[in-house]
């Protein structure tokens, strides 16, 4: 048996074509070991290595000559090789929350019709509903993404969604119910951003070679305005709309804090809205500032004492901080907000969005339409579009606001009853926990 020289490359795994070169390589050798001389003349490279491999001698020089090099020099680095006319294309996990409440009810729907959902079935039913042209890996992601999970069940897997989102939409969704019986006035905030270039994303044009014509829009994406406003059935709440631009081009989130969010809900939303209203937001950090923090794992030692201290423990140097922990938890009487506070002081209530369901809040629709506008007319100047975004705003009527509250009315009903007819079909059956997974093997 040969050696393995310590020169000698590392194991490397070979698909078929190329086990299948090393074979004729290897055969080639053979013959002219049992031919006792070479079969072509050494000073022949190009020919000897396309009888070698079995390829044409054009071939052979196209992937050897490279700028113009000779193939017969021996190169002092060894090349980088990429295969021809073979892209890999994208994920395509850039749904809009629209299309993603559409990837929800989808699965779900199977269950509805006591079907069992699997990703081909799904992706064939969003083709046609919403035109999806993804992988099976990418619609693997969005569902991931969504707030599912495959579960296996007697040896089968099964697309389900996790329980703390099924969960939270239920308790929404009946909550909604109850005040809807006892409340007048729903209010609803949220807020968008909006490009200095933003335009619309397609547009006809004349594309004949003598009258090319289209928009010529400038590169990047320029400044960015953040937009925060409210509305209710009856149109945009009076006085409340906050414009203002962004520092630099991060996500949006992150230039809204929670001191001036809380500024803008105490000095321009509440004056503004009937008393006891129902106020409906998403759960975004800046929503949702704590009153008070729970420790948690991520806490030092010395500081969980020190909390516990303040709450009238006298805690032993001796306790380990995984029972400090522990200690902490007969305090914990759930989650506290400034925001709740401040509209219980006004006599109002706050509702929020279950994860993953921002299509539950109508003024997402009314931003298609603001953003829709903006793209029409938009000029691509800073100066303009402060005033472009004011003229948007003004020209959503109290109808565009009584429809799309209409439907998202109607969309919480449907997934309400949706729920309830998901729920008897998976009740009888039995889940192992540890079996999760978030794979399915027939894709």
């Amino acid at each position: 048996m040969e050696g393995h020289s310590a020169n000698s490359p590392s194991r490397a795994v070979l698909h078929s074509q190329a086990r299948e070169l090393v074979f004729r390589v290897n055969r080639y050798f053979i013959q002219e070991k049992a031919n006792r001389e070479p079969l072509l003349p050494l000073t022949q490279a190009r020919k000897r290595t396309a009888h070698a491999t079995g390829v044409s001698e054009a071939t052979v020089k196209r992937i050897c000559s490279k700028d113009n090099r000779i193939c017969d020099t021996v190169p002092q680095n060894t090349p980088v090789f990429t295969s021809p006319k073979k892209t890999r294309s994208a994920f395509v996990t850039n749904l809009d929350d629209f299309d993603k409440c559409v990837v929800r009810r989808t699965i779900l729907g199977f269950y509805v019709r006591k079907e069992i959902p699997t990703l081909h079935k799904v992706k064939e039913e969003l083709r046609e509903k919403i035109e999806f042209r993804g992988s099976h890996e990418s619609l693997r992601k969005i569902i991931r993404e969504i707030g599912f999970r495959y579960k296996r069940v007697d040896g089968r897997k099964f697309l389900m969604e996790r329980s703390d989102v099924q969960a939270a939409r239920a308790d929404f969704l009946q909550e909604m119910q109850r005040l809807k019986i006892s409340c007048e006035s729903f209010v609803y905030l949220d807020e968008t951003w909006v490009n200095q270039n933003y335009t619309v994303p397609k547009c006809w044009v004349d594309c004949t070679a003598s009258k090319a014509t289209g928009i010529k829009v400038p590169t990047g994406k320029g400044s960015r305005l953040i937009i925060l406003h409210a509305g209710t059935k009856h149109g945009f709440v009076k006085n409340a709309e906050l414009i203002f631009q962004a520092k630099n081009d991060g996500d949006y989130h992150n230039q809204m804090t929670a001191i001036k969010f809380e500024e803008w809900f105490r000095n321009q939303l509440l004056p503004n809205i009937p008393r006891n209203s129902v106020i409906v937001m998403d759960n975004a950090a800046y929503h949702s500032r704590l009153i008070e923090k729970m420790p948690t794992q991520a806490w030092t030692k010395g500081d969980i004492k020190e909390w516990l201290t303040k709450k009238g423990e006298q805690p032993s140097h001796t306790l380990l901080k995984s029972q400090l922990l522990i200690l902490t938890k007969k305090y914990n009487t759930g989650k506290k907000y400034f925001i709740d506070t401040i509209a219980r002081e006004a006599g109002h209530r706050v509702v929020r969005l279950p994860p993953y369901h921002c299509q539950y809040n109508p003024i997402e629709l009314i931003w298609a339409q603001v953003k829709k506008y903006i793209g029409e007319k938009n000029n691509y100047k800073l100066a303009d579009l402060k005033l472009l975004v004011k003229q948007s705003l003004e020209q959503v009527t109290p109808c565009n606001w009584m429809n799309a509250v209409k439907h998202t009315d109607e969309l919480q009903a449907k997934d309400a009853e949706m729920d309830q007819t998901v729920d008897r079909v998976i009740d009888p059956i039995i889940i192992n926990p540890e079996d999760d997974t978030s794979d399915e093997s027939d894709s």
